[in-house]
């Protein structure tokens, strides 16, 4: 019988873990340091985008393209049990090259797709006006995927906040976790704000927090903050339909009329702010992909903290200590892998079963090579 569970952290990770726990019978809790949703998960821009992600084959790719396969029916699902629509939509996305290096850089990611038998397909320019008349023609052509989605991840997380309470997982929201509890080489609980919680299993989820907490129970991880600034802008009329990707940007357009313009990728700590540079980039390079963005109205500005690992790859499963899980360190995929680590994560829990799946992503890894760490960031 599955025992009671714990999961820190209440992002879209740690509460589709949660819920598919619940689902299988488990008491479980949600450790919340702010409000559900409230960090990265919030913050994103809801692409489900494993092969724009994913620029060659391999154990990520293929996480990528199982959450994928998983995301239009676990959408559903949450949409359905919460009565909020998440605004699941399926047109496909655009990448647009403007130089011959974009294009070259392009060549190899594309060639090996469309050699597996992936949704691919290669632009000219013409093709491009045809399909977005709106993106800046001194253009050079470019790819279009049509399996690449996207949801609108703040509603994604208003739903999740639903199907949890209406799974019976208990919610504790505005309390930090302080240290994992370990009696012998046995995580046993937690240790919080308000006082003690005992659980059979630990399953630690907290994005860019994740490393402090670890390190307190002696598990040794580097996961850091990267900042991504996004910026919001409206007109009277959408001028795209589809998500479009540039070398300097992506343009993700809403039901409601706003154009997302996303996202920097910043080494600042915990600095979750907006700055002149980071917006002032954001609206040019959204401006030189799609000139009418020029006359909109700047609606709103955030940013977010993403859980970024040495090698870019989420750490997934045991982390050294009995009863101790990681789920963590999705990096910029926190939202299209959440069914597959929820899936993962919970299969691990009940049977085990899913031990080999994990492997790629274990903990251990990071004990081969520590020289990791001297990895360029993107």
């Amino acid at each position: 019988m599955v025992q009671d569970i714990i999961v820190v952290g209440g992002g879209v990770i740690g509460s589709s873990i949660a819920y598919r726990l619940a689902q299988a019978g488990a008491k479980v809790t949600i450790v919340e340091r702010g409000r559900i949703g409230c960090e990265s998960s919030r913050a994103g821009a809801g692409m489900l985008a494993p092969q724009s992600e994913a620029r060659s084959p391999g154990p990520f790719f293929d996480l990528c393209m199982d959450s994928f396969r998983l995301y239009r029916d676990f959408a559903s699902e949450l949409s359905e049990l919460s009565g909020i629509d998440v605004e699941y939509r399926d047109e496909g996305a655009l990448h647009v090259f403007f130089e011959d290096e974009e294009k070259r850089d392009s060549e190899e990611w594309t060639a090996w797709q469309a050699g597996a038998g992936l949704a691919l397909e290669a632009l000219t320019r013409e093709d491009l006006a045809a399909l977005e008349p709106a993106i800046r023609r001194e253009n050079i052509g470019g790819v279009f995927l049509a399996s690449e989605h996207q949801i609108e991840n703040r509603k994604m997380m208003e739903a999740l906040a639903v199907a949890l309470k209406r799974a019976g997982v208990r919610v504790v929201e505005g309390e930090d976790v302080r240290e994992i509890l370990v009696e012998g080489e046995r995580a046993v609980g937690v240790d919080c704000d308000s006082g003690r919680l005992g659980a059979g299993t630990i399953v630690v989820a907290s994005g860019s927090w994740s490393s402090s907490l670890l390190a307190r129970a002696g598990v040794d991880i580097s996961i850091v903050p990267a900042r991504g600034q996004m910026v919001a802008v409206k007109g009277r009329e959408a001028p795209i339909r589809h998500v479009v990707h540039s070398r300097d940007c992506y343009l993700v357009p809403r039901l409601d009329g706003r154009i997302l313009i996303g996202a920097t990728v910043e080494y600042e700590g915990f600095e979750k702010r907006n700055t002149p540079k980071g917006v002032a980039s954001l609206l040019l390079s959204g401006m030189g992909l799609v000139p009418d963005l020029e006359s909109f109205e700047v609606v709103e500005m955030w940013s977010g903290l993403r859980p970024d690992t040495p090698d870019h790859l989420p750490v997934l499963g045991p982390a050294g200590l009995a009863n101790l899980l990681l789920a963590t360190g999705h990096f910029r995929n926190g939202l299209l892998l959440a069914p597959k680590t929820a899936e993962l994560i919970s299969r691990y829990v009940i049977d085990g079963s899913s031990a080999a799946e994990m492997e790629p992503f274990s903990l251990s890894r990071f004990a081969v090579d520590r020289n990791i760490e001297s990895l360029a960031r993107p």
